[in-house]
């Protein structure tokens, strides 16, 4: 949001009783101090933002989920309020928490954890899945569907395709971190790059598929807003608000389309630039702990069953050295002595 401070002309202030030239230093630093607290209360007030306000509402076996719910964090709404290009969020958002024994939670796929009605300014939750990925908690799945109806006020209702949608709310919800980058590292590496048409069915394929999408998606925004800047979605929005639909809009302020745009998104998917956030990620290191986990536990078995042997032949050595010696025929013992009266 831009400030913009009015500030008096200097021939105008009110200055001490004293002849302006040779003011005394210490009677500059009280009109400077007196500016200061004037102006500051302007500044601050320009500079707040308002927050949407938030409208609960539960059945009875999730009212205390409802109470802490009430009680979340709103000022990272102000990310998603600066991507939408919005000074003001609107009329108040009802936030509606689905019990898994409902006829809704049993009619939604397990791997959908809440959406968002921005026609009837509805956000709908499942908490007991707000865990899944993208999501890590409640809190940032409330903020994520949020951000979907606020991205729908700015763009007056047009449609706005999934892959943006999803993309930017989720660089609304939180920054990028090292899990997404090895997400977005496996599929690459499993199923290269893929068109936006294709992207935007990937939504509807399950839930393995729709985690990839909202993996792709997330970085080809991310994308954008570094390449193009942090108010440049917003600007889209607006655009289409117009009445511009989304391809027509992103065209004229970005100044190519929106297919050339992504080209040069997956021409930056160099080497450097997935297998190593891929290597040094989560999944790749507990991969390789389990394979020396693995290793280690196949040597020490080995090597338990080869001195279980080496103890084998140990004791039967031992048994043999023993065990009473058969007489051969060319072993003459000691003459009784009974045998020689004959």
């Amino acid at each position: 949001m831009n400030s913009h401070i009015s500030l008096e002309p200097a021939s105008n202030l009110e200055l001490p009783l004293c002849d302006r030239r040779t003011m005394h230093p210490k009677h500059i630093l009280t009109v400077a101090f007196a500016l200061v607290v004037s102006i500051q209360p302007e500044l601050s007030a320009q500079q707040t933002t308002i927050l949407p306000r938030l409208v609960i509402d539960a059945p009875a076996s999730l009212q205390e989920t409802a109470e802490r719910v009430g009680r979340f964090k709103l000022q990272p709404l102000e990310t998603a309020m600066m991507l939408a290009g919005l000074t003001h969020p609107g009329q108040p958002i009802q936030v509606l928490l689905i019990a898994e024994d409902s006829l809704l939670a049993r009619s939604t796929p397990r791997w959908i954890s809440g959406f968002a009605d921005s026609d009837r300014q509805l956000v709908v939750l499942f908490p007991e899945r707000s865990k899944s990925y993208p999501t890590s908690s409640l809190e940032t799945l409330l903020h994520h569907e949020i951000a979907h109806v606020l991205f729908s006020r700015a763009a007056r209702g047009q449609p706005l395709p999934r892959w943006f949608n999803e993309g930017l709310a989720l660089a609304a919800e939180r920054p990028v971190g090292l899990g997404d980058r090895s997400r977005l590292a496996w599929s690459l590496i499993r199923h290269g790059r893929i068109s936006l048409e294709a992207l935007e069915q990937l939504f509807s394929e399950g839930r393995v598929a729709n985690q990839r999408a909202y993996t792709i998606s997330g970085a080809l925004v991310r994308y954008l807003l570094v390449t193009y800047g942090d108010t440049s979605m917003g600007h889209i929005l607006a655009l289409m608000g117009e009445g511009q639909p989304f391809e027509a809009a992103f065209e004229e302020l970005i100044g190519e389309t929106v297919d050339r745009a992504t080209d040069k998104f997956w021409s930056q998917q160099t080497f450097l630039s997935w297998w190593v956030p891929f290597l040094t990620g989560p999944a790749f290191l507990w991969t390789v702990i389990t394979l020396l986990a693995l290793y280690a536990t196949t040597v020490r078995r080995r090597r338990r069953t080869a001195q279980h042997l080496r103890w084998l032949e140990e004791e039967l050595t031992l048994d043999e050295a023993l065990l009473p010696q058969p007489r051969s025929d060319n072993d003459h013992g000691p003459i009784n002595k009974s045998s020689e009266v004959h």
